[in-house]
């Protein structure tokens, strides 16, 4: 195992845990996130944006600032599902994929139009400024310090989700909400905030990738990523520290199947092959409990 395939594993882990922790809460709020790839993808090109207009900027400053607009554009973009679903009926889930079909055509058409870099031939924004990029902590590979932030929001998730009010709610209001309602919780502010949450944090994924691994936001940078990151979370059963294990399972999974693959001049896509078997897995319980 060479530093540059290990590191390039943990730094996809780390993208898995933080997309797994949006993905977590939409699950345990009992309505599934399914647009998790538009929304990393949302994510990481307004974070390009950003970082582009404020080049200026000194890093401390412009940093932050399209991380958490990264946040808040993927949250609201999953917002408008919870809106969808509280005042027109419709179900999270469809209405949060479909709104990722038609995000992810749209940017392509950005990126391929009025944002396209003119210095190279690919199909991508510019560049970020060097200032802007998190450095390497195992060169040659792109793991960089953002790994050391997920396992530092895995720990401050489960807090969140287990130990306060809000979080032991939301949880109440996933397993059953007629009891939730009965309770007096306020419905909607747990269900708009979920998803605020979860497409937040699928978006802070998008920008960390675009800062840490791409430094530009190229078409199709996010594929398999929601989904293996929702696999992650499914695996962990929406439990944030277990996230962790998961995440290093399918981020060593999928890197290294992936080297197989190249390696041995493979036709098809063996991330796409592994992610369809191991959804299927999990989908149904292998064993089940006696009585």
């Amino acid at each position: 195992m060479t530093p540059y395939y290990f590191g390039m594993a943990l730094n996809l882990s780390s993208l898995y845990m933080i997309a797994g922790l949006g993905a977590a809460v939409s699950i345990k709020s009992g309505a599934l996130n399914l647009g998790g790839e538009g929304q990393i993808y949302l994510g990481g090109f307004t974070t390009v944006l950003i970082l582009v207009k404020l080049a200026a900027l000194p890093a401390p400053l412009a940093l932050p600032l399209s991380l958490i607009t990264a946040f808040l554009a993927s949250g609201f973009l999953a917002l408008l599902s919870a809106l969808l679903q509280h005042y027109r009926k419709a179900y999270f889930l469809f209405t949060s994929y479909i709104a990722s079909a038609a995000t992810i055509p749209f940017i392509d058409g950005l990126i391929s139009g009025p944002f396209r870099s003119h210095s190279n031939n690919l199909l991508a924004t510019p560049f970020i400024e060097q200032k802007f990029r998190f450095p390497s902590i195992l060169k040659p590979s792109s793991l960089n310090p953002s790994f050391f932030l997920a396992l530092l929001l895995c720990c401050g998730f489960f807090f969140l989700l287990y130990r306060t009010a809000w979080g032991r709610k939301l949880c109440i209001y996933g397993i059953s909400p007629r009891f939730a309602e009965f309770s007096t919780y306020n419905i909607k502010r747990l269900s708009f905030s979920a998803a605020i949450i979860s497409g937040g944090m699928h978006g802070l994924c998008g920008a960390l990738a675009i800062c840490g691994t791409y430094f530009t936001c190229h078409q199709g940078f996010y594929s398999g990523m929601g989904w293996n990151a929702f696999s992650a979370s499914l695996i962990a059963n929406s439990n944030p520290l277990l996230i962790i294990p998961s995440s290093l399972f399918m981020g060593f999974i999928t890197t290294f199947s992936n080297k197989y693959a190249l390696y041995h001049n493979f036709g098809f896509d063996m991330d796409s092959l592994i992610q369809a078997l191991i959804l299927l897995l999990i989908s149904f319980p292998i064993f089940k409990k006696k009585g």
